[in-house]
């Protein structure tokens, strides 16, 4: 009970600059147009920055297989994901124009942007590395399959796959793919480069959590809780994926350390491109935003939980 506390309290210590965010943008200082900024700066910059700078994050560099385990079982649990999130879904009885949208929100957690900092608060800066190997099945799946759940608009369809390989081309997958190819190799740090790198990766975890609170703001809260699908969808997110990628990862001979990492990445909010991909498609993004907001404020406990269920 004690580590689970610790865990509470250290998702506490995360959530409160979440509300601080959320403070900034209800007093002017964080707006639309800043957050976007702050986003792309995130995305492109800072967490590419702090994944490259992770290999010098362990003291021993992780042997081969275990990368390709940690490669291999979140597959896994993304392939278990989506079959969930479209057994779920139907099970709902979501209307058909926005069913796209609740599979993707149950199927897919935002692993990189509030991932990568959420799970180093929780299992220490040396879970980067591991949390970043796991973050390329995890855009790869996104980019492709999650993209593919949202319908083309007429005559778009040739677009929006065009749109799913310039996705696949983001900095921070191209950040892990590389660190993926250097721990292969047997790199173990990139000396004063990877100081730096690590400096500027430093600015990932803070202002992505007050990007996260100041675009919880943007909505009006009674907005967010009056349909009953959302909450199914916001714990099918947030319990039933995480539980159900508990099951399959264990099937593997990971470390426990490493698995609690791959399963912890599975545990995240949804992932916020999901609106995105509602407006590119032209489906109401109402229900995605419902189902995200419930989820942010719903991870504050449910994270905590998963931890401490997943040992």
């Amino acid at each position: 009970m004690s580590d689970m506390m610790s865990v509470v309290l250290q998702m506490i210590a995360v959530s409160l600059p979440i509300l601080l965010g959320w403070g900034l943008h209800e007093l002017g200082v964080l707006d639309d147009a800043l957050d976007t900024g702050l986003s792309r700066l995130v995305m492109n910059v800072a967490l590419p920055c702090s994944i490259l700078a992770s290999l010098g994050s362990v003291a021993e560099q992780p042997a081969t297989e275990v990368l390709l385990l940690i490669i291999a079982s979140s597959f896994a649990a993304y392939f278990v994901a989506i079959a969930g999130a479209a057994a779920l879904t139907a099970a709902l009885r979501v209307p058909g124009d926005v069913a796209g949208s609740y599979r993707f929100a149950i199927a897919f957690g935002n692993c990189g942007f509030i991932g990568l900092p959420v799970i180093s608060a929780i299992c220490g800066e040396e879970a980067l590395l591991y949390a970043a190997i796991a973050l390329i099945p995890a855009n790869i799946m996104l980019f492709s399959g999650g993209a593919l759940m949202f319908p083309a608009r007429d005559g778009a369809q040739g677009s929006r796959w065009r749109s799913v390989a310039a996705s696949l081309k983001s900095p921070t997958l191209a950040a892990s793919v590389i660190v993926l190819a250097l721990a292969l190799a047997g790199v173990t740090n990139l000396g004063v480069v990877g100081e730096s790198l690590g400096i500027v990766g430093q600015m990932t975890t803070p202002l992505a959590l007050l990007v996260t609170g100041s675009s919880i703001a943007r909505y009006d809260p009674r907005s967010m809780l009056d349909n009953w699908r959302s909450y199914v969808a916001a714990a099918g997110r947030l319990i039933i994926v995480p539980l159900a990628s508990l099951v399959v990862v264990r099937l593997f001979p990971l470390d426990p350390y490493v698995a609690r990492i791959v399963v912890l990445d599975c545990a995240m909010p949804v992932a916020t491109v999901g609106a995105l991909f509602c407006l590119q498609s032209g489906v109401d993004a109402k229900p995605m935003m419902q189902i995200t907001f419930l989820s942010v404020v719903g991870s504050v406990l449910s994270i905590p939980f998963m931890s401490w269920v997943i040992g």
